[in-house]
């Protein structure tokens, strides 16, 4: 039985067509596949990157465990609170908007324009409907579903890091969604675990960016923004990555 996990995706729609072929090949109904969340924006296509893994949830041969991103946390954030811009302004969500809807991401910028830097200090409301609207019901479903953790026999996974002293289930989301300071360096748990969010892939002596491995048995495998997508199987360590997907 293995576990295998899949980076930050970031709307890499290509990346990801490319990636799944390659791990179907190796799972088993006895694996399970972690995926460790960010698959919205800055990539072109996160409506696409959504209905993909939708799909892979009903046609994988193994369990399939989606994780939640900063990302996605943010965007649950402002369908909460349309006075939470959070998303569009920091997490460039706009990217996001525009895979599901040109007009309504035309209409926010315009809306988001008029009122300016009030917007954040005045908590002033926004018409963010005009893009939930223009999801699919099944997607904003998927995404409310996703999970902070995931824990198998052989790793850890989460979005952002843990803490190494204290149970998985008394940690501040936060903390898992963004990682504790000095992660992961100043990780010194039992478990190992495995990462995305932090964008540290190590190159190889040709520029491939690979997995950020560390003596205390933590693994990055955010390289997503290098055009990869990686993925990694434990307890054996190998490494599946699809070809460049650029940035469509």
């Amino acid at each position: 039985m293995a576990t295998v996990a899949i980076g930050d995706i970031h709307g890499n729609l290509a990346a990801l067509q490319d990636l799944l072929p390659r791990v179907m090949a190796k799972v088993s109904h006895q694996d399970t596949l972690v995926l460790l969340g960010d698959y919205i924006d800055r990539g072109s296509n996160s409506r696409g990157c959504l209905e993909r893994i939708i799909r892979l949830k009903d046609e994988a041969p193994c369990p399939v465990v989606t994780l939640i991103g900063n990302h996605e946390d943010w965007m649950l954030k402002t369908l909460r609170d349309f006075t939470d811009h959070s998303w569009v302004l920091d997490m460039e969500g706009f990217d996001t908007i525009s895979s599901y809807s040109a007009d309504a991401a035309a209409t926010l910028r315009r809306e988001l324009d008029w009122v300016g830097r009030h917007v954040v200090e005045e908590r002033v409301r926004i018409g963010y409907e005009i893009f939930f609207d223009s999801m699919p019901r099944k997607h904003l479903e998927f995404l409310k579903r996703l999970k902070l953790y995931h824990r198998t026999a052989d790793v850890v996974c989460v979005h952002g890091g843990v803490l190494g002293d204290r149970p998985l289930d008394q940690q501040d989301p936060e903390t898992l969604l963004w990682g504790p300071d000095g992660f992961p360096d100043g990780y010194h748990g039992l478990e190992a675990v495995v990462y995305g969010h932090w964008n540290n892939s190590v190159p190889d002596e040709n520029g491939w960016p690979g997995p950020c491995v560390k003596a205390n048995r933590t693994f990055g495998i955010d390289t997503i923004s290098h055009g990869f997508l990686t993925a990694m199987s434990f307890p054996d360590g190998e490494v599946i990555q699809s070809g460049w997907g650029g940035w469509e």
